[in-house]
């Protein structure tokens, strides 16, 4: 067999390939090579600046965020079996002792019939003060300062119930301090060194509700003494309170406007809720269906003959202090009018009532520094010269019912004697507890007192309710705008 004759460079190449690399290949390869071997290096180095970056950083944010809990003290300054105290770990309420250290997630309630005036006060780390009245309901959420810096103080309070007061201390140590009063679903940041109270009072009607609507079942009295308040909403709305401005927030959390810090205590003092039927209503005790007066009771005295008797009238008037009767109708007002006629020769009382507070339970005065009863009167007719002979029979008296500090004080009397007289002397008899006033006759007077001047009420705690009366033979006089202005 033959075999094909193939040229010997094919072969000898064939067999033995060429091995000689490029120059220009050869330096790319090490350039590829040299570029990869740094860019390895960078990517660990980097690697271990951004682990050491991040351990530092890490370290730091601990060293700031660290928090360490602080703890409260409760001072008990009424009753102490009308104070009672939740630890965090516990489900039910238990009994507190003066000086009872609570933390975090502790709880302090007080009863509603526990008295008048501060029942407990809860004094924090930094000598902050919580004053709680009765009804107050609280729980202690956040009680911290950071661990190792003078980053932060956080403090935050859950209020459930009752009358609270938040007297922060000023000057404090920490960049950040955040004091948060949660109520319902509404946040108040209150800033340090103010004095602030939240009132948590129930609604006087009803509501009714969607399925799923969270609607609270109080109304929030929010009152600034000093320093700066924030109420802010799950929504982002925000309204800022200064010094001697409150605000109230409805049930479903939503504020009004805030307005000066005064509250007015008597309800109906223009006597316009209700008609004079209405009013006079009110002297029925049968249990009759018969629409009657919430606010103002008519009463009077001794049981006589309907000719004997004096009435409670409604007058329709012009603002005091016009004593015609010509006037638009915008410048109207309704008083209340207290007649008797006839030459009557026996006393008789004829006048209006009012129990103070929520359904007539009185209310707790003690927050009030200061206490202005205000009224405008028109005596138009006297039968009887001076004040009687027992000093009380005049024609508006005005009666105010109070006890000093407990529940278990009796109740004090404090009465004022309007009277018109020809002779410019004082009254010839003074009966015991009654101040008298001298007016002219058939003129409006516009009446004001401050029932915190001294002799009056001026440490009493709280007030039952207010009288103003007709007392004497015959007699004629108008009752207009009773205000009661508490301001603390």
């Amino acid at each position: 067999m033959g075999f094909p004759i193939v040229n010997s460079l094919t072969l000898i190449h064939m067999q033995f390939p060429d091995t000689t690399i490029n120059p220009q290949s050869r330096i790319v390869a090490q350039q590829r090579t040299l570029r990869i071997a740094w860019m390895t290096l960078f990517g660990f180095l980097l690697l271990f600046l951004s682990l050491i970056g991040w351990t530092i950083y890490a370290g730091w944010q601990f060293y700031q965020s660290a928090v360490i809990p602080r703890d409260a003290t409760v001072i008990v300054r009424g009753p102490a079996e009308w104070i009672s105290w939740q630890p965090a770990n516990r489900s039910v309420f238990q009994g507190i002792n003066d000086q009872q250290v609570i933390r975090p997630g502790d709880s302090v309630r007080i009863v509603t019939k526990a008295g008048y005036g501060q029942i407990a006060s809860i004094r924090l780390f930094d000598e902050s003060q919580i004053d709680l009245w009765a009804g107050a309901d609280l729980r202690i959420e956040t009680l911290e300062t950071s661990r190792w810096s003078d980053q932060t103080q956080q403090v935050t309070i859950h209020q459930s119930g009752g009358y609270v007061r938040y007297d922060l201390r000023a000057g404090q140590p920490y960049q950040q301090v955040r004091f948060r009063v949660i109520v319902g679903n509404t946040i108040l940041d209150l800033t340090p060194g103010g004095s602030y109270s939240v009132d948590l009072r129930p609604t006087e009607r009803s509501i009714n509700t969607l399925p799923g609507t969270e609607i609270a079942s109080f109304i929030t009295d929010v009152a600034v003494r000093s320093g700066t308040l924030i109420i802010q909403r799950s929504n982002g709305a925000r309204v800022v309170l200064g010094a001697r401005q409150r605000v109230e927030v409805d049930p479903s959390g939503m504020p009004g406007l805030p307005v000066p810090a005064r509250w007015e205590l008597i309800r109906d003092g223009g006597f316009s809720q209700f008609s004079e039927a209405e009013y006079n209503n009110t002297t029925q005790s049968d249990g009759s269906e018969l629409a009657r007066s919430s606010t103002w009771q008519v009463y009077s005295g001794p049981a006589l003959p309907l000719e004997q008797q004096g009435f409670f009238r409604l007058s329709s008037i012009c603002r005091p202090p016009m004593v015609d009767q010509s006037c638009s109708p915008s410048e109207r007002r309704i008083a209340a009018w207290f007649y008797r006629a006839g030459a009557q020769t026996t006393g008789f009382i004829t006048g209006i009532k009012q129990q103070l507070g929520y359904a007539g339970a009185g209310i707790d005065i003690s927050e009030y520094r200061r206490l202005t009863f205000s009224l405008w009167t028109r005596i138009l007719d006297q039968s009887i010269e001076d004040v009687g002979e027992r000093g009380s029979e005049c024609p508006v008296m005005i009666r105010f019912l109070a006890r000093e500090e407990s529940p278990n004080d009796p109740d004090l009397e404090k009465v004022v004697c309007l009277y018109t007289d020809a002779n410019d002397l004082p009254p010839r008899v003074h009966a015991q507890d009654v101040y008298y006033y001298r007016l002219q006759k058939a003129e409006w007077t516009h009446f004001t007192i401050n029932l915190r001047d001294v002799p009056w009420l001026p440490d009493h705690r709280y007030l039952q309710g207010i009288q103003i009366y007709a007392n004497g033979h015959d007699y004629n006089a108008l009752v207009a705008d009773v205000s009661l202005i508490g301001e603390q």
